[in-house]
Parts: structure tokens; sequence; C-alpha cells
């Protein structure tokens, strides 16, 4: 046996406030992503079952509170 990725996942290129990002690097205004529609932190790696749970859920409280003008 030899350890090795359990699949990949690449999403969209956002910034830290989970905006998504077009080709020039600017934000898409009004347009968010999370979850494994957002690129990963782990780069394209999968590397276990749950692994992008936390970060979705982290994502995920930013672009509400970002959304909503509370954060950033």
């Amino acid at each position: 046996m030899k350890p090795a990725d359990l699949a990949s996942s690449a999403g969209l290129a956002g910034d830290a406030f989970g905006r998504v990002l077009a080709q020039d690097g600017q934000p898409i205004a009004g347009l968010y992503a999370c979850g494994n529609d957002l690129a990963s932190i782990f780069r394209g790696t999968y590397p276990g079952p749950g692994t992008t749970i936390g970060p979705a859920m982290v994502f995920g409280w930013r672009v509400a509170k970002h959304a909503a003008g509370t954060l950033g």
C-alpha cells in the first residue's frame, strides 16, 4: 500500500471573502462560492472523506458575513 489522495477537487478561484474572481483577478460583483464550488485550500487534492466540510463551513460563514456587509 502507498498513501495517495482519495480524489481531486478544483473549483472557482476566489478571495478570502469567498468572492469569485474573474480571469483578471478581480471579484465578480455579487458572485460568491464556498465548499466544493470554491477552489480548495488543499490546492486540488482531496486527502480523505470529510476534509472539505471544515473549509465549507468557514467560508460559508465568511460569505454570509461579507454579503451582509459585516465583514471586510
